[in-house]
């Protein structure tokens, strides 16, 4: 009797009985690899022929043996196999191969950066766009690999390399090709000029260059022969202030290469550097022109002050005024201890209006020039008189005798330079600076007469002389000087207020009168 064919639960029941009895158990099983092989692969399958998927990877040993176990019915020959329905076991997928160290971003920089460097990050990578400059002091590459530092840290530890994402860098730092284009043309434009002189020098001496409208060598030759006839205070402190330094001098001096390459700054400085004691032909022409200003600004002023000092010591009104106050005050402090004065100080003009009468907006002042309107109409001249007074005020006569003395001490520093040099420096500015120096040695003589006539005024006015000031005297009688034509305008303007209010009262009772004889 043939043996009974295995079922493949059966198989796989007894896959772990040993491989000797496994062997005579599937001696008969059927190999179908090949009709698996050749079946197509439209073919429908149901859920009975598709094997647990558990099963098949428990019994990974045997699973060959499973695969080929689906046995051919009782009729059929050894020889003679019948179709069989479709077998497929899911098959475990095999895992990927593994892929070399940062495979996947070298391919992304491959992509979008063909030059890209995958040897390793210490080779720079090389962008496809112009990029913006990132302005940093480097390393020699010596001192960063000698010894341990921040830079050989990351090796000796093993730690693997960050890459950045060069492909964001270079979206987002990348030159505009508008930019790119605009330079572009501007370089085509202008050449790239070469310069020794320090960039914001430059800069200030090219806006003063400007100023000329002329070429250099032309403002070098001006400068050789003294003339100043272009040249204003402010040019001349700015030049003084951007000359050449030494170093400067001598990298320009150094330059071979082609003059017109360079920048308009060094270009000047060449056409300066052939003028001989160029520093010494500017310093006096601004000593020069310094002077002049400052005569043609300082001696206007001292004649004002010595006016209103004459005006003090010689006019006959103040002094009428004054007595008129003396007495006045005199009779409010009678039995005062401030009372029976023989005097007062020039500032007590100032608090006649700080006295106020029973009425209204009127002070002492007010009654005192209402009382000057009537009797003593001469004395309303007195601001006339001190008109030069006022002007004078705001003058500080200490600053001018400080800038008198210092221009005096200056243009004998620079005279002492000037004859002790071998150019023709002495011949050009011999002659202005000796006349500056008179014209100073005159103002300083002017200065000194003010001097003496704030003496004469402190005790004309007896003040102390020690304390004493002629600009506070100034001030004050500018201040009284105002006060008192306000004070006569207000009387005026209440003078004309009680005109009107009488004629507007003789109106008013002519109006009545005049109803009252209508009714009679």
């Amino acid at each position: 009797m043939m043996e009974q064919p295995l079922s493949c639960k059966e198989c796989f029941a007894k896959s772990h009985m040993g491989a000797k009895h496994l062997t005579k158990k599937t001696s008969k099983c059927i190999q179908v690899d090949m009709d698996l092989e050749e079946e197509p692969s439209s073919g429908k399958r149901s859920s009975q022929d598709i094997l647990d998927p558990m099963e098949a990877t428990t019994t990974s040993p045997s699973s060959e043996h499973l695969r080929s176990c689906q046995l051919p019915t009782a009729h059929a020959t050894p020889r003679e196999f019948p179709s069989l329905p479709m077998l497929r076991l899911p098959l475990s997928p095999l895992p990927p191969p593994p892929s070399p160290p940062l495979m996947k971003a070298t391919s992304l920089c491959n992509k979008a950066l063909p030059s890209c460097s995958v040897e390793g990050s210490t080779k720079a990578q090389r962008p496809m766009l112009k990029m913006k400059p990132f302005n940093w002091q480097t390393l020699p590459l010596d001192a960063t690999k000698s010894g341990r530092s921040l830079w050989t840290s990351a090796v000796t530890n093993g730690d693997e390399a960050i890459e950045p994402d060069y492909i964001s860098i270079e979206r987002l730092f990348c030159v505009s090709q508008a930019s790119q284009q605009e330079k572009t043309e501007l370089r085509l434009k202008k050449p790239k000029e070469i310069s020794f002189v320090d960039r914001k020098k430059s800069l200030h001496l090219n806006i003063v260059l400007k100023q000329f409208k002329c070429s250099n060598q032309q403002i070098a030759d001006m400068i050789w022969k003294g003339d100043r006839s272009m040249f204003d205070e402010e040019t001349l402190k700015n030049l003084m202030k951007l000359l050449p330094k030494n170093h400067e001098i001598e990298r320009m001096k150094a330059f071979k290469g082609e003059k017109a390459k360079l920048g308009n700054a060094d270009q000047f400085y060449l056409c300066l550097l052939e003028v001989p004691s160029y520093h010494l032909r500017i310093e006096g022409m601004l000593i020069c022109t310094e002077t002049n200003i400052m005569l043609d600004l300082l001696w206007p002023k001292a004649k004002l002050v010595r006016a209103a000092a004459e005006t003090l010591l010689t006019n006959r009104r103040l002094p009428l005024f004054c007595q008129l106050i003396l007495k006045v005050g005199n009779f409010l402090n009678y039995g005062r201890h401030s009372g029976n004065a023989g005097g007062f100080r020039i500032s007590t003009l100032l608090k006649l209006t700080e006295t106020r009468a029973n009425k209204n907006s009127i002070t002492l002042l007010h009654h005192i020039l209402e009382e000057v309107e009537k009797k003593h109409r001469d004395l309303l001249q007195l601001p006339s008189d001190l008109e030069c007074v006022s002007k004078a005020a705001g003058i500080n006569v200490k600053e001018m005798q400080v800038e008198v003395e210092g221009l005096l001490k200056k243009l004998l520093e620079i005279e002492q330079k000037i004859f002790s040099s071998k150019d023709d420096v002495k011949v050009q500015f011999g002659k202005s600076i000796k006349d500056s120096i008179n014209a100073s040695k005159e103002l300083g003589e002017e200065m000194n007469a003010l001097v003496e006539k704030k003496a004469e005024l402190a005790d004309y006015l007896c003040e102390d002389r020690n304390t004493h000031s002629l600009d506070d005297l100034f001030n004050t009688m500018k201040t009284f000087r105002d006060l008192f034509i306000k004070v006569l305008k207000e009387n005026q303007d209440r003078r004309e207020q009680v005109v009107k209010a009488e004629k507007r009262k003789n109106l008013l009772e002519e109006g009545e009168a005049a109803k009252r004889r209508k009714h009679c």
